[in-house]
């Protein structure tokens, strides 16, 4: 009956609910678990850190396995794709001419499952629109148990900071990356259809933007309000629903602002306080570690200093140099922006090869949305890769294990939208 209430004639859940499972049933015994595994992944990702990775790592080995028995190469031609491996290389490469070899290979190494699980979900698990619609309602099912525990949390526990349930401050980004195609389509939906779909829709989408407000993670609260504000204007939008839909999440947050003067402050004064382009003086660690990143890019211009090798080398720089570059530096584990950590890691061909590979997958969706418009989850679908990938914010590393793991779920999710590559040119999905 829920699926009924939530369908529209464009996105029919009932319909895909009951086709997808027919369709898994009709498949021989591995692809029927490796589909029912991959639909788990939002659900996994609910445990811990290791079990997600273990969970995307092992697809991408059966994904790669799979390719080398049936010689299935062809989806590696997408520019995408091919950009990726070249920074990938070029990476090793950095790596094994750096100063610290053994760890910046290891580091850079692993990095490719992010891109092959791409590719798998795009190219397999979910080329059957009626499968992504049955990972659609997956990832709502997640949302709603993550909402769940974090309301939990803010009763028992009240903090600016929710930890629940990793135990670590990161569960704002389960909200607004994981399930980030997932809310496009419902804001989507919200300001497009004059039905209980449309009022659902809104309700469940305000309530995810709510506890994201609650978790008090900045910029994955940004990522899923402006993502949120462009998907309900890209794709058939009311103006009267989306001007309602705008004032109700505008005075539900600023509801919550004035009820938790921590949440106001921290995303007030010290989140304006904290945004390096606009603060670059000695007390913004923002800004400083942005500023290490530049200025071990600066040192190494063409090839960087390997991946994730700017964790060891940050401490040992001379923050008087450059003398035109203002702050000081901040050593964390990494520069907090994937364009400055490129620049530092891999230098200036890196940064290219990653430039590329950014906007190319953002193409890729938008490619899903000329060829089937007509469905919100292939017309919104661009707005995943260019919410997580816009350059002017802060990022978790590029190297790294919990944020990749966030961010490429969901840009999987949002290329496999578009099947174009399959077909000769000139044909729709």
């Amino acid at each position: 009956m829920f699926l009924k209430t939530i369908s529209i004639t464009e996105l029919n859940f009932s319909s895909s609910w009951e086709n997808g499972l027919i369709k898994i049933k009709a498949m021989n015994g591995f692809e029927k678990t490796m589909t029912i595994l991959w639909l788990l992944g939002p659900l996994i990702y609910l445990i811990e850190r290791d079990p997600a990775d273990l969970w995307l790592t092992l697809i991408s080995i059966i994904f790669l396995s799979r390719c080398f028995k049936n010689k299935d190469w062809n989806w590696a031609s997408q520019i995408w794709f091919k950009s990726a491996l070249a920074l990938w290389l070029f990476g090793l490469f950095s790596a094994l001419t750096g100063t610290d070899p053994i760890f910046t290979f290891q580091q850079g190494f692993v990095w490719i499952r992010f891109p092959l699980y791409v590719a798998a979900a795009q190219v397999w698990l979910a080329k059957d629109r009626d499968i992504r619609i049955l990972m659609l309602l997956a990832m709502l099912i997640g949302m709603l148990i993550m909402c769940s525990i974090l309301i939990a949390e803010t009763l028992i526990e009240p903090k600016t900071r929710l930890t629940w349930p990793y135990g670590d401050l990161v569960p704002g980004g389960y909200i607004a990356k994981v399930s980030l195609p997932l809310f496009c389509v419902l804001m989507a939906i919200a300001v497009s259809k004059k039905s209980k779909a449309g009022i659902f829709s809104g309700m469940i989408g305000l309530l995810s933007i709510g506890v994201s407000a609650l978790t008090g993670e900045r910029t994955n609260f940004l990522i899923r309000a402006c993502g949120g504000i462009l998907a309900s204007i890209v794709w058939k939008p009311k103006f009267l629903m989306i001007s309602l839909l705008i004032f109700i999440e505008v005075l539900a947050v600023l509801a919550l602002f004035f009820t938790r003067p921590d949440l106001s402050s921290r995303f007030g004064d010290q989140f304006l306080n904290s945004i390096p382009i606009a603060n670059t003086s000695d007390n913004n660690p923002y800004w400083g570690a942005w500023r290490g990143g530049i200025q071990q890019g600066l040192l190494n211009p063409i090839k960087g200093i390997g991946p994730s090798g700017t964790r060891n080398t940050c401490a040992n720089l001379d923050t008087n140099l450059p003398e035109w570059l203002p702050g000081k530096n901040y050593c964390g584990n990494h520069p907090h922006n994937f364009y400055v950590q490129l620049f530092a890691e891999v230098g200036i061909v890196g940064l290219v090869f990653g430039c590329i590979m950014f906007g190319s997958l953002i193409i890729t969706c938008f490619k899903a949305r000329l060829a089937n418009f007509n469905c919100p989850m292939a017309a919104t679908a661009f707005v995943v890769p260019l919410g997580l990938f816009f350059p002017i914010q802060q990022f978790g590393s590029f190297y790294g294990q919990w944020g990749n793991l966030f961010t490429w779920f969901a840009v999987a999710f949002a290329v496999s939208q578009y099947q174009g590559w399959r077909k000769p040119k000139n044909t729709l999905n």
